[in-house]
């Protein structure tokens, strides 16, 4: 079984952080179209400082944004200084430049700091960055699969309001997005999961995978240059229960835990049609609806 799970980024001990939000012209809700790789990644378009637009990998498990070496000396960004970047198998020392603002779609956000690094994405293509949480924190996110689009909208408006579905809390500690989930075949019990859009499997840090996990076998897990072996027991989560929504027949990798985990594990939002995040009203909604207009919009 070829399995990828890429290194994913944690909480960092740095002050990088962007500026508060700059709103999207006219108040309102701006889309983008995004492209989806063969693992489910997602690929949007990103603008530095004005720039042309770049692909950068969309990493809500990601709490800093990350920019290729090479670019960033392409757009001239001043270097500032460095920092250590912690994730689950690794950790990785990058250069931190300066940015006046990152774009998606029209939707901006000024003034602060990026990380860095040469190939600062290896999970997927051709990509030069990672647009991270430090980003994305300033917005109510739509992320739709199906419609292979992103809307962000400034936080708590129309989306955030009219959207129908369980309302399942979101806890967000240093730009991480935690919800909780139980699983039988680990005692039912909360388990604290990280929703990243850069997971492309269910995966749980555990000592003990539980009786009825496959053999263990050898995966890659990696991001930036650097790839990480590990080995992962594999095996079938009955239902994968996230409030009233229950999801049958997951497969999960399980890793062996790391020390001081500030999570169970990864959820992938990949596992939804489409989810919708707001950051600033603390709750996370699976598989939203909306109302229709006359043109089909929100």
């Amino acid at each position: 079984m070829s399995l990828n799970c890429r290194l994913t980024c944690l909480a960092l001990l740095t002050s990088a952080i962007f500026a508060p939000a700059l709103v999207p012209a006219q108040d309102q809700a701006v889309t983008a179209k995004i492209r989806l790789d063969s693992l489910s990644m997602i690929v949007v378009p990103v603008s530095i400082n004005g720039s042309r637009p770049y692909d950068f990998l969309l990493d809500t498990g990601c709490s800093k944004s990350i920019i290729d070496r090479k670019l960033a000396d392409e757009l001239k960004l001043s270097r500032v200084g460095e920092n250590t970047i912690v994730g689950i198998l690794a950790s990785a020392k990058m250069a931190v430049v300066h940015v006046d603002s990152v774009s998606l779609a029209g939707a901006t956000v000024g003034g602060g700091e990026m990380f860095s690094a040469d190939h600062p994405a290896t999970v997927t293509g051709n990509v030069r960055g990672v647009l991270g949480e430090d980003f994305l924190q300033n917005f109510d996110v739509l992320l739709d699969y199906r419609h292979q689009s992103i809307r962000l909208e400034p936080p708590l408006g129309l989306m955030a309001q009219t959207a129908t579905g369980e309302h399942l809390p979101l806890q967000v500690t240093h730009n991480r997005l935690i919800i909780s989930a139980r699983m039988k075949e680990f005692g039912d019990a909360p388990m604290s999961l990280l929703l990243d859009s850069a997971a492309n499997h269910l995966t749980l840090f555990q000592d003990n995978p539980a009786p009825g996990a496959s053999e263990t076998e050898s995966i890659k897990a990696g991001s930036f240059n650097q790839w990480v072996s590990s080995s992962a027991a594999i095996r079938r989560i009955r239902s994968l229960d996230l409030g009233s929504n229950s999801l049958p027949d997951v497969t999960a990798v399980t890793l062996t835990r790391r020390p001081d985990p500030d999570s169970d594990g990864l959820i992938p939002t990949s596992l939804f049609h489409s989810i919708l995040i707001s950051h600033r009203g603390g709750f996370v909604i699976l598989n939203p609806s909306f109302p229709k207009t006359s043109s089909g919009e929100l």
